[in-house]
């Protein structure tokens, strides 16, 4: 199973040391960080750093993580997207952070469907995916909807910070989006 993927629209492929930057700028957006950091604004260039390092050594310990996902018109690097397990989370999520600059192309649930299918083919035994939405997140609600993602009533505590959990059972979940 290659680690590379492709819509009408994006390339996707595992983050890397050359993605850095472009994941810093994208987390220095006010708008991105509001629902993304503890404090809901952008932290220090330090801290950030350290949080995608955090990012690239999920790929190394679990196998899988978020991907970065590039704009094929132009290859400009668009945001991440991808499964994400870090340690203590609720289950296997499918998370997605589009830079500002990209909002309203559709390209996070373009993203996200090509990695649930992804993490669905590749991890055969899970019976759901889910996303860890703050409740104020109405852009990430929608794409959860787009993405066959459904509120569970589940609430995951984290940061201080009570957040939603969405989920799709996987056999609904490929009957609507196939697999590859």
């Amino acid at each position: 199973m290659t680690n590379e993927l492709e819509t009408e629209r994006l390339l996707l492929r595992p983050m890397t040391a050359g993605d850095v930057e472009s994941h810093i700028a994208m987390m220095q957006e006010p708008a991105v960080a509001q629902f993304l950091t503890p404090e809901h604004k952008p932290r220090s260039r330090a801290e950030e750093w350290r949080a995608v390092a955090s990012v690239l050594g999920h790929w190394q310990i679990r196998g899988y993580g978020w991907f970065s996902v590039f704009e094929k018109e132009t290859g400009a690097w668009a945001g991440r997207v991808g499964p994400w397990m870090p340690e203590g989370w609720p289950g296997l999520e499918c998370g997605w952070s589009i830079s500002s600059r990209c909002w309203g192309k559709g390209y996070a649930p373009e993203a996200a469907v090509a990695t649930v299918r992804w993490t669905f083919d590749r991890f055969p035994e899970l019976s759901r995916i889910i996303s860890v939405i703050d409740p104020d997140n109405v852009n990430s609600q929608a794409v959860a909807k787009k993405i066959g993602e459904a509120k569970s009533g589940e609430v995951f505590e984290f940061w201080g910070s009570k957040l939603e959990i969405w989920a799709a059972d996987r056999e609904a979940w490929l009957s609507r989006f196939g697999s590859i």
